[in-house]
């Protein structure tokens, strides 16, 4: 729960709220299939991003709301046509929206929840700003996606700019959003700081999934080591060092960011450095 002199208090469950009642709004088929994503689950971590650096700004409640929204409203979106392109077929222990309405209704609903992120800057203070910075958050990610799906099997550098493209830029918008609405310095080491996350969190994921990502062929960081020649134990060596990298520079741009708005980034930094450092002591 987020406390501030100017409302008794705010949290993820509002911005929950708000998605709810934005995409209600929408035709039958595509609102009852945006209902049925969202209730699948997910962390709405950029929801807690958004709202923890526009409280820590002092900003407006309604614009706490923004900052949260739209960038879970983009986020949500990608998944949606991520499932689709890639052909998975369950998300959260559930049918994907595609499996369970249809291709077609999963391009639509995609596409409807990236028209309410824009339609959500519309109570933003500085609209203009900050449909910008969306655009360009969106431009990045379509070609990460882009690297990412016209790659077998990346070289480890390569991997780390695909990861750093598909989710940085969407990691660091709400924290961006909060900072052009308060006219504030750090945009530039919130979308850095976004970019190494991201990395973290998606080598983390590789070391866990090795395994399987062999088993069907997917883009893994450890497959990558192994395929110039490295062995499997010094693959993952190499994997851990990648995400401990990243996640050192995280923590130190976090602790950069001023008024504590870097606090919920630094947050998931140590939370992730704990995790890797389990993943490094399994055999």
């Amino acid at each position: 729960m987020l406390h501030s002199p100017q409302y008794k208090s705010i949290c993820v469950g509002d911005a929950n709220a708000e998605i709810e009642r934005l995409i209600q709004h929408g035709s039958a088929r595509v609102a009852k299939a945006a209902h049925y994503h969202f209730q699948s689950g997910g962390l709405r971590l950029r929801a807690q991003l958004g709202l923890e650096a526009a409280v820590a700004l002092d900003l407006p409640r309604q614009v706490c709301l923004v900052c949260a929204v739209a960038p879970e409203l983009l986020h949500n979106a990608s998944l949606i046509h991520d499932d689709l392109q890639d052909g998975d077929t369950m998300r959260r222990g559930n049918p994907a929206v595609w499996s369970a309405y249809g291709k077609d209704t999963a391009i639509l609903t995609g596409d409807y929840l990236i028209s309410l992120a824009y339609s959500a800057l519309a109570d933003h203070p500085r609209p203009a700003s900050a449909i910008r910075a969306m655009h360009d958050c969106i431009t990045i990610t379509i070609a990460g996606q882009t690297q990412d799906v016209r790659t077998a099997q990346p070289t480890p550098d390569a991997y780390e700019m695909i990861a750093a493209n598909k989710s940085g830029p969407l990691l660091a918008l709400p924290v961006r959003l909060a900072l052009i609405a308060a006219d504030a310095p750090g945009e530039e080491i919130a979308t850095r700081v976004g970019r190494d996350l991201s990395r973290a969190y998606q080598t983390l994921d590789d070391i866990a999934d090795r395994s399987a990502d062999l088993a069907h062929g997917g883009t893994n960081v450890c497959l990558s080591f192994e395929a110039l020649g490295h062995s499997q134990e010094r693959s993952k060596q190499e994997a851990c060092a990648m995400a401990q990298a990243s996640l050192e520079a995280a923590q130190t741009g976090a602790l950069t960011l001023s008024n504590g708005v870097g606090a919920t980034f630094l947050a998931l930094a140590n939370h992730l450095e704990t995790k890797l450092k389990d993943l490094s002591d399994a055999t």
